[in-house]
C-alpha cells in the first residue's frame, strides 16, 4: 500500500540561499530530527542525479536506515528522492517556490510503500517529525519563524 505525507513552511530567505542548506545532505542531521545523513558527496563532490544517500533515524542503534538515489535535480527548485532501503521504499521531494523577496516555500513530499498497518502506526510519527524539523529548518535563516 502507498500512503502519501506533505509537509510546508514558509522560510525568509532568498530561494538560492535555501538550497544550498537544504542539499548540503550531511548537514541536514541538525534539523532533521533524531537523524544522521551521509552521501556519496560528503568529501567535496556535486550532488546531481545519482547522488547516494543514507539517513538513519533513531535513538542509540535502533531505528531506521533510509537508503535513498536522487532521481531529479532540478536547482534551486527540485529535487527528487527515490527510497530502496529494506523497509522504507518510494519516492521524496523537494520543492522550493519562490513566492516574494527573500521568502520561499518549502513543500516536502513522500509516497511510502508499505504495510498498511505499519503505515497507519507511522503516519502520526512522520507527519510530528517532519513539521518539527521543517521549522528547526526554517529557523536557522536569520528571521524566519517557519509556517
Amino acid at each position: 500500500m502507498l500512503k502519501e505525507f506533505r509537509v510546508s513552511v514558509t522560510i525568509d530567505a532568498d530561494v538560492n540561499e535555501v538550497w544550498q542548506k537544504l542539499v548540503d545532505w550531511k548537514s541536514q542531521g541538525e534539523w532533521m530530527a533524531l537523524t544522521k545523513v551521509w552521501s556519496s558527496v560528503d568529501d567535496g563532490g556535486a550532488s546531481g542525479i545519482g547522488t547516494e544517500i543514507s539517513a538513519f533515524t533513531g535513538i542509540g542503534k535502533i531505528g531506521v536506515l533510509d537508503k535513498m538515489r536522487v532521481t531529479a535535480w532540478e536547482p534551486p527548485k527540485f529535487c527528487a528522492v527515490y527510497h530502496y532501503g529494506k523497509i522504507i521504499k518510494g519516492i521524496g521531494e523537494f520543492r522550493l517556490t519562490a513566492i516574494e523577496e527573500r521568502k520561499v516555500r518549502f513543500d516536502w513530499y513522500e509516497e511510502i510503500e508499505a504495510p498498511k498497518i505499519l503505515l497507519a502506526l507511522m503516519k502520526p510519527g512522520i507527519l510530528l517529525a517532519v513539521t518539527y524539523s521543517l521549522r528547526k529548518f526554517a529557523r536557522t535563516f536569520k528571521g524566519s519563524f517557519g509556517a
